[in-house]
């Protein structure tokens, strides 16, 4: 009798891709993981309820993609689903319409593996819409905190070097030197999300550490996980734009709420760690008053009272007056009907391009 055939070994690295609606898009992020210069990769894609033609892409894939199917949950459910199926000791996020650089996998990969003490790395990451390229760089753009007047990404970490590229990635060559950044980020990010969710790979010990994704919450539930990560252990960033983030007004990060979860949030974290007292109270109130302001930009003139209550209470939590004060105030308090009048004269007098 011939002995049983041994189980296959589990791959190194699993993608995970949370998929809702996305067969506009998810072939492209397909092809882009499958030309990844990495060897001993898993895609795993969870169809998150989807009511286009996404699951009959996903079975047109065949083998080449592990691929589940449930009822809408939201992107915390899926990405859990994703991660408990994973079978790779690394795992790598990306959305189910952006798309992967060349060489991204092998780089972020080497760079744990040759440095054991972290649980994750991110990236930079450009960004782009249907029109083509918005920015090479957005990492500073899309988080105030990493933009040039606040230091910069590298003011986020505590330690920086250089790190030598396995493949040529980015116009860089093989072998080229790129700045990383490292260290514990956990007072940092309480204080507001600056890793990109789709540029991040970690390990599966960071799962043990810190906890899956909460599904309770729709939209910043990523933020959440990162700061559980950071308080577990330190994290990496590589400065290389090895994602490239599709723009539409269609995703979730663009949505009215999203300004409102993250207030939620960063309120539940603060009860959370208040024991600790890593962080200035004063640096506390001022961050949850942006927040509330921020939200009710957001939220006004649609949900007016919503607005008007969180545009007070950020005024007694700030007491000061900032940029977004004024336009906010006039979007809360103004009619609709002002508001229109005031934007078609601000057009009028802007000057012919």
């Amino acid at each position: 009798m011939s002995e049983p055939s041994a189980s296959p070994a589990p791959p190194r690295v699993s993608v995970v891709i949370a998929a809702y609606n996305a067969a506009a898009t998810l072939g492209e992020t397909l092809r882009s993981v499958r030309a990844q210069a990495c060897a001993d990769v898993e895609v795993v894609v969870v169809d998150d309820g989807s009511t286009d033609a996404t699951r009959a892409m996903l079975e047109a894939e065949g083998a080449r993609v592990r691929a589940f199917h449930q009822e809408n949950a939201g992107i915390g459910a899926a990405r859990n689903r994703g991660m408990r199926e994973a079978r790779g000791a690394f795992i790598a996020l990306i959305d189910a319409d952006d798309v992967c650089e060349p060489g991204r996998l092998r780089i972020q990969l080497d760079y744990l593996l040759a440095h054991p003490d972290l649980l994750l790395c991110s990236t930079d990451f450009s960004s782009f819409d249907d029109s083509g390229m918005i920015e090479a760089s957005s990492i500073g753009s899309y988080y105030s905190r990493c933009g040039a007047s606040h230091g910069g990404v590298r003011a986020r970490y505590d330690h920086h070097a250089g790190f030598a590229l396995p493949v040529a990635a980015c116009g860089r060559a093989a072998g080229s030197e790129v700045a990383s950044h490292s260290g514990r980020v956990f007072e940092q990010l309480l204080l507001g999300n600056f890793i990109h969710p789709p540029t991040v790979m970690f390990r599966r010990e960071a799962l043990e550490l810190a906890g899956n994704f909460d599904p309770s919450i729709r939209i910043a539930c990523e933020w959440e996980w990162l700061v559980r990560v950071a308080h577990a252990g330190p994290v990496g960033y590589i400065d290389l734009p090895l994602l490239r983030y599709r723009r539409s007004a269609s995703q979730i990060s663009s949505s009215p709420e999203m300004n409102l979860d993250s207030l939620r949030v960063a309120r539940a974290l603060q009860r959370r760690y208040a024991r600790l007292r890593v962080l200035d109270p004063r640096v506390i109130r001022r961050q949850l008053g942006q927040l509330e302001l921020q939200a009710a930009y957001a939220m006004a003139p649609a949900r007016r009272v919503v607005a008007f209550a969180l545009l007070a209470s950020s005024l007694l939590r700030r007491g000061v007056i900032g940029p977004l004060t004024l336009p906010t105030c006039a979007r809360v308090l103004l009619p609709s009907a002002v508001l229109r009048g005031l934007r078609a004269a601000r057009r009028r007098l802007r000057p012919a391009s």
